[in-house]
């Protein structure tokens, strides 16, 4: 298969970072998804970084790719995929994005990312605060609950740039280019 594209839509970079080093290992180029042209591809990789219960750039993939073009979408953030209750809500709202009928043609990787409280706009760290005070207000608290206040105001990185070897073995076992 040819014509495989790699975008991504990130805030703070890390979505960037994953998208670019599987460029790299694959000898494609990375676009920001908001300048890519999907018009021919046979294959888009999104790289997406998770905010507030969606995926950026995804439902731009998924408008501007041809119909019948494969979608490998790739969340990016702090929740720990391997917890059964972080991937099942990961799913659940990245299917929001993706309709019913383009659900057939994906398939769905999750990576970790990264954030840095310093770096955060004035409207994120204020985001963050509200979920931290709405999070303190809960009778009980999910172990990412607890992970948020523990490591809140702090610099957290969970980014590890080899896990985008899963991925690059899923196109080179699954697609030619």
């Amino acid at each position: 298969m040819s014509g495989i594209c790699i975008t991504y839509a990130t805030v703070y970079g890390s979505a960037k970072e994953y998208a670019e080093e599987l460029a790299r290992r694959l000898g494609l180029i990375a676009a920001d998804v908001s300048s890519a042209d999907l018009s021919g591809s046979e294959a888009v990789v999104h790289f997406g970084s998770l905010y507030a219960g969606s995926m950026l750039g995804l439902k731009t993939a998924v408008r501007k790719m041809p119909e019948n073009a494969l979608l490998l979408a790739v969340s990016v953030g702090l929740a720990d995929p391997n917890a059964n209750n972080n991937k099942e809500k990961i799913c659940r709202d990245i299917n929001k994005a993706v309709p019913e009928s383009r659900r057939r043609n994906a398939t769905f990787f999750h990576l970790r990312g990264r954030m840095d409280y310093s770096l955060l706009s004035p409207r994120h760290r204020a985001m963050m605060w509200m979920l931290c005070k709405w999070i303190n207000k809960k009778d009980t608290r999910s172990d990412e609950d607890q992970a948020i206040l523990d490591t809140y105001g702090t610099c957290i990185d969970f980014m590890d740039i080899s896990s985008v070897g899963e991925i690059e073995e899923y196109i080179r076992k699954n697609l030619t280019f």
